[in-house]
């Protein structure tokens, strides 16, 4: 074990790569000796079986058919046939003479019947060709038939033998792989013992290494935690790099202690002059030093906003209310826009009327008979009209007039009020409005500016109904009784709103028109005045022909 630690890593490795390939070299060197063997024990079986395949393809079926061909020879009805016959056997004759002369130096004793076997067929041969057919018969059913057995019996006995080599070269391989597999098995457990023992030993000793250094650095953890007061040093009883990490991380473990007081108490300088900027004081400063680079420009940093901070808070304050104001004053111009829009059309009509007696009174006075009863009944006729107008400006002015308290008010009227304002408007444009009361319902709030919610939002689908050029416009407004909540679902088929910009249709200053047409703050005024005026809720959402806006706001 001492040998060991004096024993860098890269070597303790370098071993156990070197024993890893030793035992690979070994067992590749063993597999291939069996490969090797294994392939000359397959051609050895191989070629006996050939030998018997061969003399059974070559020799034994070949005879048995020569045997049926010399037998239909002396069967043959005519000449004709017994011609092609004939022709057939000395083919035959040929092949077979030229395997059983390859057995002659061998088998001398299966070469001589072979050649008594041939002749006797010449003689039936002969026997045919001189008229002799009763000779031939008896030739082939006796002599020739009993030469022909024995020439068979002894291929079967020659085949018989090589099968039987064949089988013991297989037993022999059999016998020779068991022998070859023992000795490879214990081969690999020689190895593997000698292999787990020198790794046992020097993985131990790294891993040994590696939980000494764990535990030193899972000790400076803790003290970064704040867990501990103190860092014990790694102490590494080896000479391998395991020692020198020790060393390094030691060394450094003390630098990062003496840098961490430091930047504590420069932190603790910060937290404090923080506390003194929460109450109000912007006189401290932070004094403390650092060796952390970046903790130092954060100290001259936080200085540095501390001088400025006073001016900053002011100046972003008087932006915020001059934000605020141009946001007001935007709003009070869209709405007198707006307002003087819809008057416009209450008044056209009315105007027209006008213009209408004070050309009757000039036509009547022209052909001389005007009258001081006409002339009364026309300033009558004037005087309705313009009380109308008077009352509609009255109305205008009751609608968008601020309101200090909350009160019970009515959904269905509340609707129907900011409906009357752009009703003309409506009208002249030719969009349909119908009002579908389900159920009406009273809530709790600012009746002027629920209703300004609705008039918002009936604008804006005037507006997009106007651009979009829709045929057959229209506009619908249902109310309804919730469990809990008043509803009103305002549609239209305008087409709907992009799903793009869909969910920021609410976000202030956002708007699908020009600036010179829209400022983009009545929808978010909306929102404002539902959610957090009134505790309700509104959305929008698309339909198959527009869009779908749905308030609610809690029943009283």
């Amino acid at each position: 074990m001492k040998l060991i630690n004096k024993i860098n890593i890269k070597s303790k490795l370098g071993i156990l790569f070197l024993i890893l390939c030793t035992s690979i070299a070994v067992l590749a060197y063993k597999s291939i000796n069996i490969s090797e063997h294994n392939k000359a024990t397959l051609k050895v079986v191989h070629s006996k079986s050939q030998a018997v395949l061969s003399l059974q393809d070559k020799i034994i079926t070949p005879l048995y058919r020569l045997r049926e061909i010399s037998q239909s020879l002396v069967m043959a009805p005519n000449s004709s046939i017994r011609k092609n016959i004939e022709y057939n056997l000395d083919e035959l004759l040929k092949k077979l003479d030229i395997e059983f002369n390859s057995l002659a130096n061998t088998h001398i004793e299966i070469f001589q019947m072979w050649t008594n076997y041939k002749s006797l067929i010449n003689n039936t041969k002969n026997f045919l060709k001189n008229g002799f057919e009763e000779g031939a018969y008896i030739n082939v059913t006796t002599s020739s038939r009993e030469q022909f057995h024995l020439l068979v019996k002894q291929l079967l006995l020659i085949q018989s033998k090589s099968l039987n080599n064949a089988t013991i070269a297989y037993n022999q391989a059999v016998e020779e792989t068991k022998e070859i597999k023992v000795e490879i098995l214990t081969s690999i457990i020689f190895v593997l013992i000698l292999s787990t023992i020198i790794g046992w030993l020097v993985a131990s000793n790294i891993i040994n290494s590696i939980h000494i250094v764990q535990n030193g650095l899972s000790d400076f953890f803790d003290y970064l935690n704040h867990k501990k007061n103190q860092v014990k040093k790694i102490q590494i009883n080896s000479d391998d790099e395991f020692n020198q990490m020790a060393t390094i991380i030691n060394q450094n473990v003390s630098n990062i202690q003496i840098n961490i007081d430091k930047n504590e108490g420069l932190i603790k300088n910060a937290t404090k002059v923080l506390e003194n900027i929460k109450s109000g004081n912007l006189g401290t400063r932070l004094i403390k030093e650092s060796d952390n680079s970046s903790l130092n420009e954060l100290k001259v940093m936080i200085n540095n906003v501390i001088d400025n901070l006073e001016y900053k808070i002011q100046e972003e304050i008087n932006k915020r209310l001059e934000q605020e104001q141009i946001l007001i004053q935007q709003a009070k111009l869209a709405s007198m826009g707006e307002m003087i829009g819809n008057i416009a059309h209450q008044w056209r009509q009315p105007l027209a009327q006008i213009s209408a007696i004070h050309m009757n009174m000039k036509v009547t006075y022209d052909f001389g008979k005007f009258t001081q009863i006409y002339l009364y009944s026309k300033i009558k006729e004037a005087n309705t009209l313009t009380t109308y107008m008077s009352q509609t400006i009255s109305d205008f002015q009751n609608f968008f007039k601020p309101q200090g308290e909350k009160e019970d008010f009515s959904i269905e009227k509340a609707c129907k009020e900011s409906y009357f304002i752009l009703q003309s408007s409506l009208k002249y444009y030719g969009i349909k409005i119908d009002f579908n009361v389900i159920q009406d319902s009273y809530i709790y709030g600012y009746k002027n500016e629920y209703s300004q919610v609705i008039l918002n939002i009936l604008s804006n689908a005037k507006d997009i109904l106007l651009e979009k050029k829709v045929e057959n416009p229209y506009i619908n407004i249902e109310i309804k009784d919730g469990d809990n909540y008043a509803i009103v679902k305002i549609k239209d088929n305008g087409g709907g709103i992009k799903k793009d910009i869909l969910d920021k249709i609410f976000e202030p200053y956002f708007t699908t028109r020009h600036q010179t047409q829209g400022t983009g703050i009545g929808l978010y005024m909306s929102k404002n005045i539902i959610e957090r005026n009134m505790n309700g809720f509104i959305n929008v959402t698309n339909t198959q022909d527009g869009a779908l806006f749905t308030i609610k706001v809690a029943k009283t």
